[in-house]
């Protein structure tokens, strides 16, 4: 016969309250996903970015930042911790000098807080966005929306909150994402690791780069350079 020891009252009340992942290490909790009503997904996508800014409208004074994806899920994110939320100020800063260095905006320069519907659907918060001015479409300003396009140059920079395995592979699918819907240049720069990855327009994979000092705009944006090493990887 086989018996069990049964765990004493102190086991059974640790095990009780023990987070479910706190000995996973790979495990992000971070996006969380909440699927849309079937009927506003079934509408189409113009339903779902009204669902979409409403909800967002609503909860204006949250922390959190939503994002939505093309097949109907609302992500909820983190925000960015320190060093992470002046990183991205560093990086916008220059972005925006360089685009009005000869006096006129070259295009738009947008943050984290600017939005963008992709050709997908998905509606999508880039760390730092930009875009020619030539490119960019009339669209409505006058109510809350997204820009209804997929901007020319992406950046997103790995948080402090994103410190997991998994949250890397979030990043590295929202990056593909972009140049799924027509990005031509865009830059995942990764604090933790100290290394950027770099896609390009037509080109499989990125390109790998390993503690670099300086990146480079290129083609894309012809006389753009930041600092990153100094800016981002070495900035506490």
């Amino acid at each position: 016969m086989t018996t069990t020891a049964l765990p004493n009252a102190s086991e059974a009340a640790v095990a009780e309250t023990a987070s479910p992942v706190s000995t996973v290490a790979d495990i992000g909790l971070f996006p969380i996903k909440l699927r849309l009503p079937e009927a506003v997904i079934a509408a189409g996508p113009d339903a779902c970015e009204r669902w979409f800014t409403d909800l967002t409208l609503a909860n204006a004074d949250a922390i959190w930042q939503m994002e939505l994806t093309p097949g109907g899920e609302l992500e909820v994110r983190m925000p960015p911790f320190a060093p992470t939320d002046n990183q991205e100020v560093k990086f916008i800063v220059g972005l925006e000098n360089w685009n009005t260095a000869g006096g006129a905006e070259l295009g738009k320069a947008t943050g984290s807080s600017g939005a963008y519907r992709l050709p997908s659907g998905a509606i999508r918060y880039p760390d730092a966005a930009w875009t020619p001015l030539e490119k960019i479409p009339f669209f409505p300003t006058d109510t809350p929306t997204a820009r209804p396009y997929c901007p020319d140059f992406v950046v997103e920079i790995r948080s402090t909150s994103q410190s997991c395995p998994s949250d890397l592979g979030e990043l590295l699918n929202k990056m593909q994402e972009y140049m799924d819907n027509g990005a031509l240049l865009g830059w995942l720069i990764d604090p933790i690791e100290r290394t950027v990855r770099v896609y390009r327009a037509g080109v499989t994979e990125p390109e790998l780069l390993n503690d670099p000092e300086m990146l480079d705009g290129e083609g894309v944006l012809p006389g753009f350079t930041f600092a990153v090493r100094q800016l981002i990887f070495d900035l506490t």
